[in-house]
């Protein structure tokens, strides 16, 4: 193989290494921005959960928490590029850039009250004290969302906003008259909220659902419909003693919609496994599901979502097969073309090569025709010097065993005929 030969080798194994590097750099861990806040708050837990698990579990997407203030300086930085994912409530901002990849929780408002206070509906609140957690800031505009839907003003009633922690004594100090519950009642878990409102308003609470939560939902796409399920609180008889119809409020995982399809259908597959991992340590994780893909859902879901969720995520090879197949047949005809050059251009150099033998046939007549000593000589020197071109050739593989064979056959002739000349002048002197 001459020196063009092993240049072209050396492009196509430079070829296969970028290849497989380029394969090992797209198999490592993608590790994405998530805008989620503030410190303390589910969303943070949660978040924080999925950091932990996607590590411990080696899973191909990782993240990288960005803490903010809330939904809104959330769903802004997903919106401005400095994140790729955003964990908030719609009802207080929705991100433009982004849409639904995960319902990481679902959560029932109501009202809770005592039955000393004779409140049994929503319209009965005007003229009271209502409490609520004003963390995070959505929880007031909610609130009011709810009882404009009742004819109920917000000056018609006096709105406390309170910590966690204020909830009982301010329930047993009777500084409010009901309270406008928003995260104490999940979809499968219950959580510290519940106990609170025990707590406060006794083993037998007076409930008022949001029966017009259709309405509710037509009007605000963030809303959704849903039920507080018989039980919820806890006790026996359970309480509620039947399900209560009521408005969902959900917290999302955002990818923004220039997010790879395929990177955040990975990320929702990793999550969703998560659910079992980590449901000791995070209890509340059992509340993450998948968000309904049906094209009029109010709120979109990201493609590559709804691709794993609707079981049409495309494999490794369905994803890149073509460019495997173009790949085979651009190696392949690069291949030929090479084997191609390779063997014109051994071709080229044996034909040369063997051009020594077309000057040694050459040299036969001349040698019988003449009987010139100093001719001889030359001729013999002129064959010499054609038998260290063909050793040479020989030396660079441009020449295999049956051409040497031929070249000394006619070598043999040519210097048997100089040498039957050379007596032949002698004989003729004497």
């Amino acid at each position: 193989m001459g020196r063009r030969g092993f240049t072209i080798l050396a492009g196509l194994l430079a070829m296969f290494g970028i290849t497989a590097a380029g394969f090992y750099v797209a198999n490592q861990p993608h590790t994405l921005r998530l805008a989620v806040g503030p410190l303390g708050s589910e969303d943070a837990r949660m978040a924080a959960g999925f950091v932990q698990g996607l590590n411990r579990e080696k899973a191909p997407v990782r993240l990288r928490l960005i803490l903010t203030e809330g939904s809104q300086e959330s769903a802004r930085k997903v919106d401005d590029g400095e994140a790729d994912l955003a964990i908030l409530r719609p009802d207080i901002a929705l991100p433009a850039k982004a849409d639904t990849a995960l319902i990481t929780r679902r959560t029932f408002p109501f009202f809770i009250t005592g039955k000393e206070t004779a409140i049994g509906r929503i319209a009965d609140l005007r003229g009271k004290r209502i409490g609520v957690v004003r963390n995070p800031p959505g929880n007031i505009p909610l609130l009011r969302l709810v009882l404009e839907q009742y004819e109920v003003r917000a000056e018609d009633v006096t709105i406390v906003g309170l910590t966690p922690d204020e909830i009982v004594p301010a329930a047993r100090e009777k500084r409010i008259d009901a309270f406008f519950s928003v995260n104490a009642v999940g979809a499968r878990t219950s959580g510290d909220g519940t106990g609170r409102l025990r707590s406060a308003w006794g083993e037998d609470p007076v409930l008022i659902p949001i029966r017009e939560a259709d309405a509710l939902a037509a009007r605000v796409r963030a809303i959704e419909t849903g039920e507080i399920v018989r039980g919820a609180l806890g006790g026996d008889p359970p309480r509620p003693s039947e399900n209560l119809p009521t408005i969902a409020i959900t917290s999302r995982l955002f990818a923004a919609q220039d997010l790879d399809e395929d990177v955040v259908g990975s990320l929702v597959s990793a999550l969703l496994g998560l659910r079992v991992t980590l449901a000791a340590e995070l209890p509340q994780i059992q509340g993450l599901e998948a968000p309904a893909t049906d094209k009029d859902a109010p709120l979109p879901v990201h493609i590559g979502a709804a691709a794993f969720i609707d079981g049409e995520q495309k494999t490794f090879f369905e994803r890149y097969g073509d460019w495997f197949y173009l790949g085979v047949m651009g190696l392949s005809l690069l291949g030929t073309g090479a084997a191609g050059v390779l063997g014109r251009e051994s071709a080229v150099r044996r034909k040369r090569a063997m051009a020594g033998l077309d000057r040694l046939l050459a040299l036969l007549p001349k040698i019988r025709a003449t009987s010139d000593v100093a001719a001889l000589n030359l001729y013999r020197a002129e064959a010499d010097a054609i038998l260290l071109e063909v050793l040479g050739d020989f030396g660079q593989g441009d020449l295999d065993s049956s051409a040497i064979a031929a070249y000394r056959l006619v070598f043999d002739q040519v210097s048997r005929a100089v040498v039957e000349a050379k007596i032949r002048t002698t004989t003729a002197k004497l």
